[in-house]
């Protein structure tokens, strides 16, 4: 790169900043600082820039106790760095271990939760206008195709937004080189993450290994993702505020979602999704439905397949009554169905609606059976999306059975096995993405089987829980 790319940066980092009104004079602003790159730019890029846009500055650092010395040496990092721009600094330290016993989730799913608890608690403590966070454009581009690739949808599609609620990320239009260029340039020292290399996360696989296959078709395919992520906003913007017109409309109730099914299945296709998305997050503290639970909830209100409930994500379910769709709590659900429930990777997670819990575990390719217990399961770990979840059948559910080449109903799965059909609800289903990786008990998917190329495996057993 030739010549200074400091002003050039600055100066697309401000249009960002103008181009989605996130900040406005006077405001207080918490900039989030981890002590890698993108987010000590963001510090200095903001410190530059708050005489011209009239803010103040907060330095804070969430220390997730999870990378230990390392983690240690970043929160020191990142204090230091606050002194020597003269600006006050506000820390916190988090038992992201301890916190998954007590709510059921992966390590990163944890890890998430904690850093918006600890943003709201700054933002009270310090009485914050906005938090700017330090994603980037290949941030973007990144999530765009791991939303791709977990059956996110249009909507998923969309990308990192610029600006929601109070979280503003300015630097989403800066290229991570660029981001490199301007410390450089200006010799700004920053730490190292030794987890952004782990390639057991589907984010590092996509950024280390998939991202780079993808340029061999076309040099700019990060570029495209972002312009598609920019296009697809631009509509969402549009649809969101329809959707909010309609859902007022025919949305209604305070501890359980009621919409009549003839004036929902009157909608456009495109709004039935987005009502259904807005239903389910409301009544979910912000839950996403995934396509395969969207196309359950149409199939279940069009009467196909004879259900007359399903279960959700986040402890919810669906009832059609009359002419009525229902989302309510998982303890109101009838008896027999089972909510959706992320695994714990490693360790066990109970699965009361199914009478047994799921233990898992990587282990090395030379510790598996020639013969597997049944309800043992061998995966290639990084062929898998996580988090892992665990539910029961769904009408239209179908997978790839071990050893054959296309895929196959899942109830006609069933009915070869002469499974009784009051036994199929009882069989967890380990989903992978949007993809059934696993019949417990019974197949896995042929998609996710161990071979030669396996570096490493992640082995799932079913146990009955005790009385």
């Amino acid at each position: 790169m030739l010549g200074n790319p400091i002003p050039r940066i600055r100066s697309r980092v401000k249009g960002t900043i103008e181009r989605y009104h996130m900040i406005e004079p006077r405001d207080h602003i918490g900039v989030a600082v981890s002590g890698g790159v993108d987010s000590v730019v963001l510090l200095d890029i903001l410190t530059s820039l708050r005489e011209n846009l009239h803010i103040s500055l907060t330095v804070f650092h969430l220390n997730h106790g999870m990378r230990g010395e390392e983690a240690e040496r970043d929160q020191r990092f990142v204090q230091a760095l606050s002194k020597e721009y003269a600006l006050p600094y506000f820390d916190r330290e988090v038992d992201v271990p301890g916190y998954m016993k007590e709510h059921p989730s992966s390590p990163q799913e944890a890890a998430r939760e904690l850093r918006y608890l600890f943003f709201e608690e700054a933002i009270q403590t310090h009485a914050l206008d906005k938090v700017a966070m330090g994603q980037t454009a290949d941030d973007q581009a990144e999530t765009v195709l791991m939303r791709f690739l977990t059956g996110g949808g249009a909507r998923g599609l969309t990308g990192i937004p610029p600006v929601r609620g109070q979280y503003i990320r300015p630097l989403l239009d800066v290229w991570r080189k660029d981001i490199l260029a301007y410390a450089q340039h200006k010799g700004i020292s920053f730490v190292q993450d030794s987890s952004n290399i782990k390639r057991d996360y589907l984010r590092n696989r996509i950024r280390h290994e998939l991202l780079p296959a993808l340029r061999a078709y076309n040099p700019k395919i990060k570029e495209r993702l972002l312009h598609l992520a920019q296009v697809l906003g631009a509509d969402e913007t549009y649809l969101e505020a329809l959707t909010d017109e309609v859902a007022k409309r025919i949305v209604s109730g305070d501890k359980e979602a009621s919409i009549p099914i003839p004036q929902f299945l009157s909608l456009p296709p495109a709004l039935q999704a987005r009502v259904l998305q807005r239903a389910f997050a409301l009544f979910s503290a912000g839950g996403v439905l995934e396509y395969s639970h969207i196309k359950g909830i149409l199939q279940l209100i069009q009467g196909e397949g004879g259900s007359k409930r399903l279960a959700l994500p986040k402890g919810l379910g669906a009832i059609r009554v009359y002419d009525t769709l229902v989302l309510r709590k998982g303890e109101d659900m009838p008896e027999g169905m089972a909510a959706e429930t992320e695994l714990k990777i490693p360790g066990q997670t109970r699965l009361a609606g199914f009478g047994v819990e799921i233990e898992a575990a990587a282990v090395a390719k030379g510790r598996i059976a020639p013969q597997p217990d049944p309800q043992e399961a061998y995966l290639d770990y990084h062929h898998l999306a996580f988090p892992l979840r665990a539910r029961s059948f769904r009408p239209g559910d179908s997978f790839m059975p071990l050893g054959m080449e296309g895929k196959k109903k899942l109830k006609n799965f069933f009915i070869d096995l002469k499974i009784p059909r009051s036994e199929r609800p009882k069989i967890p289903l380990v989903i992978s993405g949007g993809d059934i990786c696993w019949v417990g008990g019974w197949r896995i998917d042929e998609r996710f089987k161990i071979n030669k190329g396996t570096k490493k495996v992640l082995r799932l057993a079913i146990k009955k829980l005790k009385n």
